[in-house]
């Protein structure tokens, strides 16, 4: 593959993100031009042979130095071909089978898909090296802005309703999108890197920018009271300042300044924050999670069939996190696991999402703010919330193996 090929590959996956963040909503109801076209660039970026030999099993026979792009010999590689090709084909048989509806199918298809993007994209974008991984990283951030604008639009630019009132999320969910939370963190952080890189001026009018659109991104959460995507954002940022110091012990004064004066002006803006925080808890708890988790734990051992291989993919179940609705999904990875592909679906998942940690682990040593910036969204996505289905949390994962090859990022000197 060219070096051209390579660099198309990248600009295809920034330009779909951006379009992503600037047209698209985190779980469309129906598929417009807009989606189209963001899937029609992802293929463009990735091609078919690979994404065929990986779907069939195929790819497990090539040698790392074989497949579409030369790189290292990833462990994670043959773990995530072996479990995605479990994952596409039993569960699709089973459902199938069952006679559940080709629309619920395909929603469930499609972003299985988006999970294993790393499989697909990782392979065709490493030899863009460095500049891949920043293209990634600035085009999931722009993406993350873009849905907090458009967020702030609809809720009418109404900056000083945060802390005093609970702002809603609307129809379409923007705020749940995981590239609205990596925005929060990547933001301010690479601010901080800007910084913290040297004197030179134009690095401190680059910062301004980024740190007004973290600040957008987080005021934005503390708006709507996203709780936990708060508080991850918070000690992600904070681990970041951390490391930060020891390397640049003259960065305590502009972060002593800086959280003085947010102090002062924005003081009870933060006090109310935190209190609609605790009220919220208060009022909703765990929001049902646990309710919906024992649904499907009851549904699985209903019969060996449901608990081996779950009920596949198109499948409904009566879920009590939304008043008792026969619904496709349920808000945590597990739990939706459990229900689709059964216990040994989801052990194969767990063995994908486990070999990712060793990647992530090289990344937090060779640049530990990216890898701040990249637990927050993946923990909510991966854990916590629907948005396990969303194309940026697979952009998000590719990005993290991506710049753990590379070994480049936020924390790079400009």
């Amino acid at each position: 593959m060219t070096a051209v090929a390579i660099r198309g590959g990248a600009l295809s996956t920034v330009a779909a993100m951006l379009l992503y963040g600037g047209f698209c909503v985190p779980a469309p109801p129906a598929l417009r031009a807009v989606e189209w076209l963001i899937g029609l660039l992802t293929v463009a970026s990735i091609g078919w042979r690979w994404p065929l030999s990986v779907a069939i099993g195929h790819a497990l026979r090539t040698s790392p130095n074989e497949g579409p792009n030369e790189g290292p010999n990833e462990g994670w590689m043959p773990v995530a071909v072996a479990a995605f090709a479990w994952l596409l084909w039993v569960p699709l048989l089973r459902g199938a089978a069952l006679g559940w509806e080709a629309a619920d199918i395909l929603r469930d298809v499609v972003p299985l898909v988006f999970l294993f993007l790393p499989v697909l994209l990782v392979p065709v974008l490493r030899s863009g090296g460095r500049a891949a991984v920043r293209a990634l990283t600035l085009s999931v951030a722009l993406a993350g802005l873009l849905l907090t604008l458009r967020w702030w639009q609809q809720a009418g630019w109404g900056f000083g309703a945060i802390g005093r009132r609970a702002m809603a999320d609307g129809g379409v969910y923007l705020l749940n999108a995981p590239s609205v939370l990596f925005a929060a963190v990547a933001l301010p952080a690479l601010a901080l890197s800007l910084i913290g890189a040297g004197n030179r001026v134009r690095n401190w009018f680059a910062a301004f920018p980024c740190a007004l659109g973290g600040a957008l991104c987080l005021g934005a959460l503390a708006g709507a009271v996203h709780r936990t995507a708060l508080a991850l954002a918070a000690l992600s940022l904070a681990l970041t300042a951390l490391w930060w110091v020891p390397r640049r012990p003259w960065l305590v004064i502009p972060l002593l300044l800086g959280f003085g004066l947010l102090a002062y002006l924005l003081g009870d803006v933060l006090v109310g924050a935190w209190q609609q925080v605790a009220e919220k808890t208060r009022l909703t708890g765990g929001n049902a999670r646990w309710e919906e988790a024992a649904a499907v734990i009851d549904n699985a051992v209903e019969t060996p069939w449901a608990l081996l291989f779950g009920d596949g993919w198109g499948a409904r179940i009566a879920n009590p996190a939304v008043g008792g609705w026969r619904v496709g999904y349920t808000h945590m990875l597990a739990s939706y696991s459990l229900l689709k592909t059964g216990l040994v679906g989801t052990v194969a998942l767990g063995a994908y999402l486990g070999a990712l940690v060793r990647p992530w682990f090289r990344l937090l040593v060779a640049d530990p703010p990216l890898a701040f910036s990249v637990v927050p969204p993946l923990l909510m996505a991966l854990c916590l919330h629907t948005s396990f289905k969303y194309f940026d949390t697979g952009i998000i994962l590719s990005l993290m193996v991506l710049a753990a090859e590379g070994r480049k990022g936020l924390s790079e000197p400009r």
